[in-house]
């Protein structure tokens, strides 16, 4: 793997707790692991990336999988899990063959979500390099996440 050298063990994140109302069902962790792609699948890994996020945007689709109602095509595999898709951030680990991929170390990248939305209310995310694109200088990163999935 490419990485920065400075990327921690552990990281703050929004889990989802369990289907219901949003009161009970997330909260802030600041203890969960940072996702890397070793612990991915070596094909999912030759198609992912790690980033750093900036920003996030929740879509109408966070809400139906926070609400439950499309658990059985978009729920989490499990609880707890991290919510949000639609996000922008800085690439900070990408797999060995990325002399094949657009994107280096350093670069800012808006990305959506593939499987569900999921992932991206983390400190670190990773991100399909398939539904990603770089990100211009004159967009902010709020901006970017906003247009991913438009």
């Amino acid at each position: 793997m490419l990485t920065t050298p400075d990327i921690p063990k552990i990281m703050k994140a929004v889990q989802g707790k369990d289907f219901g109302e949003i009161e009970a069902m997330l909260s802030v962790e600041k203890d969960v692991p940072v996702p890397r792609l070793a612990d991915l699948a070596a094909k999912e890994r030759a198609t992912s990336m790690l980033i750093r996020t900036h920003a996030v945007a929740l879509a109408p689709g966070d809400i139906r999988v926070l609400s439950g109602r499309t658990r059985e095509m978009q729920g989490p595999p499990s609880f707890p899990y991290i919510p949000g898709g639609d996000c922008c951030g800085t690439v900070v680990e990408l797999p060995m063959n990325a002399k094949d991929l657009p994107f280096s170390i350093g670069d800012r990248v808006a990305a959506r979500f593939v499987d569900g939305p999921r992932g991206a209310l983390g400190e670190y995310a990773i991100v399909s390099t398939r539904v990603a694109d770089l990100v211009p200088e004159s967009l902010a990163s709020e901006e970017a996440a906003a247009l991913v999935s438009a």
